[in-house]
């Protein structure tokens, strides 16, 4: 749902959640420096007082999956918004926006993680489909 809700393909959420937790609802992350992930799209300690704002308080993105997935999908939109729909701002997802040789080298090493990842969800998807069903 939310993919369709913010126009992203559902298996890239599916990836980015599986590079991020491996799927386990209640994870939690130490992020270089202060803070930590937390949940499924581990979304960063630093947005709690914005997520306050919307009623999202930090122990929800722990114990609820979909408020987690929606976040996280609410972070990747805002990226595609900034860079357009890339790999460098799926990057940004994890590495930020600042432009500097680091994070572009972080955002790109994310970006080819998440590629791989959500090549091989799409590759499994369609294994069993090589043959035309009969109708």
């Amino acid at each position: 749902m939310a993919g369709r809700d913010y126009r992203i393909d559902p298996d890239l959420l599916r990836a980015i959640s599986w590079q991020e937790s491996k799927w386990v609802v209640d994870a939690i992350g130490k992020n270089p420096g202060t803070g930590y992930g937390a949940g499924l799209m581990q979304i960063d300690s630093q947005h709690h007082a914005q997520l306050s704002q919307f009623g999202i308080k930090p122990e929800q993105l722990l114990t609820d999956a979909c408020l987690n997935i929606y976040t996280g999908a609410y972070y990747l939109a805002l990226s595609f918004k900034k860079w357009g729909v890339s790999w460098e701002a799926v990057g940004a997802y994890n590495a930020g926006f600042r432009r500097t040789d680091r994070q572009a080298q972080r955002r790109l090493e994310y970006a080819r993680k998440i590629e791989a990842i959500y090549r091989a969800i799409k590759a499994n998807k369609n294994a069993g489909q090589s043959r035309p069903v009969k109708n």
